[in-house]
């Protein structure tokens, strides 16, 4: 029967050096989300930049095109 006084301590093996750099270092893991970030960002400028079709919008484009922008804006 076990003993609930006792306690197992795990030991976690040294990572080799192909594992390290298959994981990469703390630094280019901050890079990579910092450049995912950027892309996203740039998207979503990119998207809100989408030139309108006409210079005057009558209608439903004209309320179409202010829902856009004010979406975008939020």
């Amino acid at each position: 029967m076990p003993n609930p006084t006792e306690v197992h301590h795990m030991q976690q093996p040294a990572p080799t050096p192909a594992l390290l750099g298959l994981i990469g270092t703390a630094q280019q893991i901050s890079l990579a989300s910092e450049i995912s970030a950027l892309r996203t960002e740039i998207a979503e400028l990119r998207a809100a930049l989408v030139p309108v079709p006409s210079l005057i919008l009558t209608g439903q484009q004209a309320l179409d095109e202010f829902k856009r922008m004010t979406e975008r804006s939020n």
